[in-house]
């Protein structure tokens, strides 16, 4: 059994532009040496695409011969792929195996023995399953899943990672006195350049930005009812709005959709704004920080770690209501782009490479 480097178990593609455990992969693990830990896609480089299409054939095949059509075919595919990746990564050679998705850790919860060492770290901003149910609220029987994957994944895991104190209170409900819990601030890459290019902006207005899903818990509405409510009252303020979503054409906002260059936006504009109901540690606020743009960020759970760490990073609370519209409506400021107080902070203790360092740090306490 191998017991100097940690398997890091992702079924699913890594790509930087993608939010949760597939962007944080990218942004600090997929160009780092393997000095500790190996990701298993180094194993298994045969694309997933090409894998499904295989498990299709077989599955297809196997019904075939069981004379059974009527066989739930999305579940029994769900199955040969987990088992058939377990096998394919040689998941049983390593002692310490490290999970960043609940479902993941139930889905391949048969194929690991009692005798493995298993670290789990889930990046939703809320329970995954009340996540999901938000985004698919008829599937029931997906929710139920759910449910109990997150359940069996915090009581199977030994070792249960945070990037910080505030993060763990989301999950208190799954957590026991007896669990060991380790915390791993997060980083992300450095997407600061002087000829990283900007946007043509309007020059003589403050330009906002929101980034991010549009949805509830990243408090959307609260960002467009508070720019509403200020627009009507003071007419140099613009929202710039990044991801998918329905289109919005109104005076004062341009929406851009989904960019894979953020990057040139967060260079671009006077401020960020934040407006998460429930924090966990945003990738989109460290990247952010690296390009030096001041933040507006509600300061709730993973997020509180940002009280006072800079003058360019204003706080409040989103639970009161007109906290966002009076900070709209109060002094904003054009950018300073000699600032680098938001640099400063990345560069100290955000980057990709400290937390690399971190995680080095607790891959060797663990394995001894």
């Amino acid at each position: 059994m191998i017991e100097d480097k940690v398997l890091i178990v992702f079924p699913h593609e890594i790509n930087i532009n993608n939010g949760g455990p597939s962007g944080f992969i990218a942004h600090n693990l997929l160009d780092k040496p393997r000095e500790y830990f190996v990701l298993s896609q180094d194993i298994l480089k045969t694309e997933i695409s090409k894998i499904t299409k295989r498990l299709d054939y077989i599955i297809k095949r196997t019904l075939f011969l069981l004379k059974n059509r009527d066989e739930n075919v999305k579940k029994l595919k769900v199955s040969f792929f987990y088992r058939y990746y377990s096998e394919k990564i040689n998941m049983k050679n390593y002692k310490f195996l490290y999970f960043h998705e609940t479902v993941h850790l139930e889905r391949f919860r048969k194929y690991i023995c009692d005798n493995q060492i298993v670290i789990l770290q889930s990046h939703s901003p809320e329970l995954p399953s009340v996540e999901y149910s938000k985004w698919a609220p008829s599937d029931t029987e997906e929710i139920a899943f759910r449910e109990k994957a997150e359940k069996e994944a915090f009581k199977r895991a030994d070792i249960v990672v945070f990037p910080n104190e505030g993060c763990k209170e989301i999950y208190n409900d799954l957590l026991t006195d007896k669990k060991r819990i380790e915390y791993i601030l997060s980083g992300s890459k450095n997407g600061y350049s002087k000829e990283g290019g900007i946007h043509s902006l309007p020059e003589e207005e403050i330009n906002l930005m929101y980034i991010g899903r549009r949805n509830e818990v990243k408090g959307f509405d609260i960002v467009l009812e508070a720019f509403r409510k200020a627009r009507k009252r003071r007419k140099d303020i613009n929202l710039i709005i990044v991801g998918n979503g329905e289109k919005i054409e109104e005076e004062g906002i341009i929406d851009i959709g989904f960019s894979t260059n953020p990057i040139k936006w967060y260079n671009s504009v006077d401020y960020l704004i934040n407006a998460n109901r429930q924090s966990y540690f945003d990738l989109s606020i460290i990247e952010a920080l690296s390009t030096g743009v001041p933040i507006i960020m509600s300061n709730n759970f993973g997020h509180g770690y940002y009280e006072g760490k800079s003058s360019l990073i204003e706080t409040y609370d989103v639970n009161k209501p007109d906290m966002l519209y009076e900070i709209l409506m109060g002094d904003l400021k054009k950018r300073d782009f000699m600032n680098s107080e938001n640099r400063d902070l990345y560069n100290s203790s955000l980057s990709d490479i400290c937390y690399y360092e971190r995680f080095k740090d607790f891959v060797k306490k663990t394995i001894g």
